[in-house]
């Protein structure tokens, strides 16, 4: 339609609410979003969106007069559900009277002794196993109308178990990134720290350390013989070796220190709440068990100076490692 002379155009911003939905932040909250509206629209006395754990339902979403009996957490048995006979077919979906069901009859105690009427949808994961349940009750019988309502139930039961399935795709990628995120900072040979996960932790600790003003110090080994045993027995020796050096750091240090393979036959030990002195004990007592064990190799080591910056305390180290090769050459 052509505007009329001298009328405004239409503001561009119209006087009406924004129409964009959010998504809910996690399942929970639209579980319970999901019990309210049914409520609101069918009515029934209690509304529930249940996780099975085990062998018990709890309770993520309540909904209706009878909420407060089983708020959000509230643990039920599964065996005295009477979820449990409509996932297992004993029961049907919708019962205007469960007294006239065999199945149900017999759940009419305790908890559910007020119950007369029953409607509920499984909900399930993205491996089709069951998650949990969406399902109502009500405290007088129910007309013949009450089956209308299926279809509608079935159709939340059906988008929650969406959010669920995501939710557990979501997750299960999340563990399966952080999972090759750790394998990447592994050395495949030793299982020890690789030099990306060791600058890592050199980095984790130094924030600790500036925060808490922490000691720490850094240990450094370097393998005399490695290039003879690999000339003389081949790779496979020269990996036994290795292996064989890493298997006496991990007994001689502590429980969170961090120990790592840096170089092909360079190893680093990251000492926490470590000063000086306990450093060259934990060097000395390094020693001493490369000997038992028959590997010879240098050492240094180096305690962190004031606000220095654990990088450079392992350079210290480093140095003081091939100070330790050259006096052993000679």
């Amino acid at each position: 339609m052509a505007e009329t002379a001298g009328q405004p155009a239409p503001s561009a911003t119209a006087d009406y609410p924004d129409p964009r939905l959010a998504p809910w932040p996690g399942f929970a909250l639209a579980a319970d979003a999901g019990v309210r509206h049914l409520h609101q629209q069918l009515g029934l006395d209690l509304w529930l969106v249940t996780h099975l754990e085990g062998d018990e339902l709890v309770v993520v979403a309540s909904a209706g007069p009878w909420e407060d009996l089983m708020p959000p957490g509230t643990r039920v048995p599964w065996v005295a559900a009477f979820c449990s006979r409509m996932v297992g077919r004993a029961g049907p979906v919708c019962a205007h009277d469960v007294l006239d069901v065999p199945a149900y009859a017999p759940l009419v105690s305790g908890l559910f002794s007020r119950v007369r009427a029953y409607v509920g949808v499984p909900l399930e994961g993205d491996d089709g196993e069951l998650f949990g349940t969406l399902s109502a009750v009500s405290g007088s019988r129910q007309p013949q109308a009450l089956e209308a309502s299926v279809p509608v139930v079935q159709v939340v039961g059906q988008l929650l178990s969406t959010i669920v399935a995501r939710e557990q795709v979501a997750l299960a990628r999340s563990v399966d990134a952080a999972a090759a995120y750790a394998l990447a900072e592994r050395d495949q040979l030793t299982g020890l720290a690789n030099r990306r996960g060791w600058v890592a932790a050199l980095e984790h600790e130094q924030s600790r350390c500036s925060r808490h003003g922490s000691p720490a110090g850094v240990l450094v080994l370097d393998l005399d013989d490695l290039k003879q045993v690999n000339d003389a027995g081949g790779h496979a020796a020269g990996d036994e070796l290795i292996a064989l050096c890493a298997e006496v750091l991990r007994a001689t240090s502590r429980p969170g220190d961090t120990v790592a393979r840096t170089g092909g036959d360079e190893f680093a030990v990251l000492a926490v709440e470590c000063d000086a002195a306990a450093v060259r004990a934990l060097e000395t007592r390094l020693r001493v068990q490369l000997g038992a064990a028959g590997v010879r190799a240098a050492t240094g080591s180096a305690a962190r100076l004031g606000d220095e910056h654990l990088a450079d305390t392992w350079r210290r180290a480093d140095a003081a490692m091939y100070d330790d090769k050259r006096r052993r050459k000679r």
